[in-house]
């Protein structure tokens, strides 16, 4: 890891989590899916679950982990002198686990969520993470020459 790895890769996973939460709060807001929700959701987690968290706590909680995507995405770009297609490749292949867990965190949600049937709340969340590993590529080299 250089030492632009963790403030770029840090700014490029923000970013990208800041557009999907954008993103699938206005699905939620027009739409009433509760995809912004089942994002957000942490009830099901031992010891965090028993807390009422304000919505912006649990909103730091999943830029933490889009943060942790990022510095991942960015370090292996870097690592690998990734170009476009290679860039998509490893975009899609950090974003797929997160489109798959739609499917366990609608199960393990206590709180009113989408089913795992409902289409299209999966169809939304899909898109939205999509948008997430475009937003990594497309990013990328922005922040890559970003002073």
């Amino acid at each position: 890891m250089t030492s632009e790895t963790f403030p770029k890769g840090s700014v490029l996973g923000t970013v990208s989590g800041i557009f999907l939460g954008i993103l699938l709060k206005a699905v939620e807001n027009f739409t009433n899916q509760k995809v912004y929700t089942l994002l957000l959701n942490v009830d099901f987690i031992p010891f965090m679950g028993n807390v009422h968290w304000p919505e912006l706590i649990e909103f730091c909680f999943h830029l933490i982990v889009s943060m942790i995507l990022g510095l991942i995405f960015y370090h292996l770009s870097e690592k690998w002198s990734a170009g476009y297609k290679l860039r998509w490749l490893l975009a899609a292949s950090l974003t797929l686990p997160a489109l798959l867990l739609y499917f366990p965190l609608s199960l393990l949600a206590v709180k009113e969520v989408p089913s795992i049937t409902n289409w299209e709340a999966v169809a939304y969340w899909g898109g939205g993470h999509l948008l997430f590993a475009l937003s990594l590529v497309q990013l990328y080299p922005i922040i890559k020459y970003w002073k």
